[in-house]
């Protein structure tokens, strides 16, 4: 994706809903798609919690709100909470029993980074990722958490 890509890019676009009606209208919708949304807060604010959601999100079907779509996950700071995740995996797929697989985070692809330039790396690889036919789901989110951890 260039910069002159995006100007192709329609003006409405699918939108990532947050599941909360209020912050959706807020948002006109939820997390616009094809474009870059940065969440900001204290330490502690639950930044992290919220981008895991939108990971699991992300793989419910338009009708619901969702992408439709598997998930790339970036980490940069401490270790990547794989156990938060996967009780927010199985609270969704209790939620949504015909709409989630049985494994949701099979779905969801992590991968962590400990300086700038292995960013640049993978980011630089995400695309040729992306392209590969062994995900079940196109992968349709990404998320960077945090990238100023790295700067």
């Amino acid at each position: 994706m260039t910069p002159q890509n995006l100007m192709l890019l329609p003006l409405s676009t699918p939108k990532l809903s947050i599941g909360c009606p209020i912050l959706d209208d807020c948002l006109g919708g939820g997390i616009p798609c094809n474009s870059i949304t940065e969440l900001v807060g204290d330490s502690g604010s639950r930044k992290t919690q919220l981008r895991l959601q939108f990971t699991l999100r992300a793989q419910l079907p338009h009708s619901h709100g969702g992408l439709g779509g598997s998930s790339v996950y970036i980490f940069t700071e401490f270790s990547f909470s794989f156990r938060r995740l996967q009780q927010l995996g199985n609270l969704y797929h209790a939620s949504y029993p015909n709409l989630i697989r049985l494994e949701p985070l099979e779905d969801i692809y992590v991968r962590g980074v400990h300086d700038a330039q292995q960013l640049i790396h993978v980011l630089g690889d995400l695309e040729a990722f992306i392209a590969i036919d062994h995900t079940r789901l196109l992968v349709k989110h990404i998320v960077i958490d945090s990238i100023a951890a790295l700067f």
